[in-house]
């Protein structure tokens, strides 16, 4: 892990007064190009500036490409920004996915922001996994995340997050989240949703919000076998959800799920789930098993948990 010049980063330790101080902002760029040949995928074009970067990419036999996405510092703090661009070219699979936690520093004053834009061609299948983003109490956090599908184009992902460090036992009682999802079809917007929460908005607790629940995540799926059969795949889907709501042994409701899924017909053409829960690992585990049930409808490959999940 790389640290920031001239600052010190919280640590579970660190007390919800202590702010970090003040360092320059650290921007951070990473461009992604992939391309299918003769049956296989080629990184065409790795480009990076900052603190932000490809890590590995590996070629299982009889699978898609697997890559790490890294951000050697381990977090973003207030004034950072991150801003990611991938493009898949038809022909070409790859499942990217994050060797960690993102984690949103407390803030001194600015915001932190992280963008990220996913191009994908007909013909091509991208699965993007990450792992949790964690909210720091004090964070001020933009996310947005832009999805270009052409028609014909393959997609499977998620985004999970975390709202305080609930392993650390901090509650996220100072702070603001701002985020968006859209999506484009043929380059036409079909689909936009945002949100902007803050530490203290009802909504965290209301019933009609997160409930209580400090984790959140949704999937989306997009592919022609989808948009040919919808109902079967949701039934697939669902029967994943069948554990939803359930205590776990020790019989404790912090361990309770809530989730549920549906389809947005065209334009959009997507299949969505939204979790919600009390632990990140969790609420991962069912994305999972929606995953499994959802990759050989949309890329028709088995559901076999990729390499890099290990690393």
């Amino acid at each position: 892990m790389i640290p920031r010049p001239d600052e010190v980063m919280p640590t579970d330790a660190t007390s919800d007064a202590a702010v970090a101080s003040p360092a320059p902002p650290w921007p951070a760029c990473l461009q992604l190009r992939f391309v299918g040949d003769g049956g296989r995928t080629r990184l065409a074009e790795a480009r990076h500036t900052g603190p932000l970067r490809l890590q590995r990419l590996l070629h299982p036999r009889g699978d898609a490409c697997q890559g790490l996405l890294l951000h050697p510092p381990g977090g973003i703090a207030g004034g950072d920004s991150l801003d990611v661009a991938v493009h898949l070219h038809a022909g070409s699979e790859v499942l990217l996915s994050t060797p960690g936690a993102t984690k949103w520093y407390r803030s001194a004053g600015p915001e932190a922001q992280q963008s990220i834009r996913l191009q994908v061609d007909a013909g091509a299948t991208l699965e993007w996994l990450p792992q949790e983003s964690i909210l720091f109490s004090g964070a001020d956090a933009i996310q947005q995340l832009e999805l270009d599908l052409a028609p014909g184009a393959r997609m499977l992902g998620w985004d999970i997050v975390q709202l305080g460090r609930i392993a650390a036992g901090e509650r996220w009682n100072q702070g603001r989240l701002r985020q968006s999802l859209s999506v484009r079809r043929a380059g036409q917007p079909v689909w936009h949703e945002q949100a902007d929460l803050r530490a203290d908005d009802a909504l965290l607790h209301s019933p009609v919000g997160l409930a209580g629940r400090a984790v959140f995540a949704t999937l989306w799926s997009a592919a022609p076998a989808l948009e040919g059969a919808p109902d079967a795949a949701l039934e697939q889907v669902r029967e994943t959800l069948a554990l939803t709501g359930l205590q776990s042994t020790a019989g404790s409701s912090q361990s309770s799920l809530c989730a549920a899924a549906t389809w947005l017909p065209a334009p959009a053409s997507l299949l969505l789930v939204r979790v919600l829960g009390h632990d990140a690992e969790a609420v991962r585990g069912q994305l999972e098993r929606a995953w499994a049930a959802l990759r050989p409808l949309v890329s028709g490959r088995p559901a076999r948990r990729p390499r890099i999940w290990n690393t």
